[in-house]
């Protein structure tokens, strides 16, 4: 399973951080909590791929995002 961090969620989507954290909050998309305490937030990327198929009507209207799936459905 390939885990990805906030930034990098945040640089794939090109939104902030804050955003990513925000959905995460919001149950909006799927995260794991790795280590104690505060510990360090990862997301699945099947998380990524169930955030973009529950959201595809709303992607779909993003330029940036077109090319997101784009490159997605040649994988």
């Amino acid at each position: 399973m390939k885990l990805y961090k906030v930034s990098e969620v945040a640089e794939l989507f090109r939104v902030s951080e804050r955003t990513v954290y925000n959905w995460i909050d919001w149950g909006y998309m799927r995260a794991i909590k790795v280590g104690e305490g505060r510990g360090t937030i990862r997301v699945p990327e099947e998380a990524i791929n169930e955030f973009i198929e529950s959201n595809q009507t709303v992607i779909e209207s993003l330029p940036a995002a077109r090319s997101l799936l784009a490159r997605k459905a040649k994988n």
